[in-house]
This record gives C-alpha cells, sequence and structure tokens, in this order.
C-alpha cells in the first residue's frame, strides 16, 4: 500500500482571507488562512456565521475546494497506474521472447485549476470571545452572526 500525501495552495483574497461554506446551508464565508491553519490553537469544528450549526471543520470546504481535490487525487491515481502498467510492460517485453508483447499508452491527466479567493463586499467581525476575525455578507439589523470558531453570537 502507497501512501500518498496531496497538497496545493489556495490564494486568499487580498487581505488573506479564503472561502468556506456552510454545508448546511451553502452560504459562503471567510477565514483568515493564518488564524484557521495556526498550530498553536487547532482548530476542530467550526460554526456556519450564518445558521450557527456546526460540524467538522473539513466539512466547510468549498465546492471548488472539495473538486480540486477530487482531481489531484485522481491524477495521483493515474500516475501510479501509469508507473505500474509501464514497469509491467517492459517486463513482459523484455523477458516474452517476441512471443508476448504488451503496448501501453499512459493514461491522460485532468487538468487542475489554480484556487484563488476574489475580493468582494464582506464585512469583518471580530469575535470578542475568542479574537478570530472572519468575513460575512452582513446587512445590518437583517441577521445574526456567529462566530465560526466558538460558535458565540456577535
Amino acid at each position: 500500500m502507497i501512501d500518498i500525501t496531496i497538497s496545493f495552495t489556495i490564494q486568499g483574497d487580498s487581505e488573506g482571507y479564503v472561502i468556506f461554506e456552510c454545508p448546511f446551508c451553502e452560504m459562503e464565508f471567510k477565514l483568515q488562512a493564518g488564524e484557521y491553519q495556526n498550530d498553536d490553537i487547532p482548530v476542530s469544528d467550526l460554526y456556519c456565521p450564518y445558521c450557527g450549526l456546526t460540524s467538522d471543520k473539513q466539512e466547510f470546504f468549498s465546492k471548488e475546494v472539495v473538486e480540486q481535490v477530487a482531481v489531484l487525487a485522481q491524477n495521483a491515481m493515474i500516475e501510479e497506474l501509469n508507473k505500474s502498467l509501464g514497469k509491467m510492460a517492459r517486463g513482459i517485453n523484455r523477458s516474452g521472447k517476441g512471443v508476448i508483447k504488451m503496448t501501453f499508452r499512459p493514461l491522460a491527466k485532468q487538468n487542475t485549476k489554480e484556487l484563488g479567493t476574489p475580493d468582494t463586499s464582506e464585512e469583518i467581525f471580530c469575535c470578542q470571545q475568542c479574537d478570530h476575525n472572519f468575513k460575512v455578507l452582513y446587512c445590518a439589523g437583517k441577521s445574526k452572526v456567529f462566530c465560526p470558531y466558538c460558535g458565540v453570537d456577535v
């Protein structure tokens, strides 16, 4: 069994915020990449700033990120298959003494795209409870906003 690590970068907006998406209400919000990836204060669960529901932090990745991970995983699998089948073809063709021949055409990988976060007109909030920052679309007086990290009504 082969362990494969897949890594990629998501470019944040001009202020370093990256898009996330609630798995329940599908609303988008942004978190500062440095706060989200802080190893000193690890994040395991997130709260939706709109509906307040909570889940594992990996459930909040945007559809675009999930699609990118699927393409990268498929490409890694294709690369391993190409290596194995290529090695098998070389071995058979070398030892087959002309009786058996194997032709192999490598499988094509899918194109990946660069993930980025556009600058949009969200409002920045700072939670007084846990001191984390986040951006949400906010219409004054019309909605509640919950902290994605601690769930407190900001």
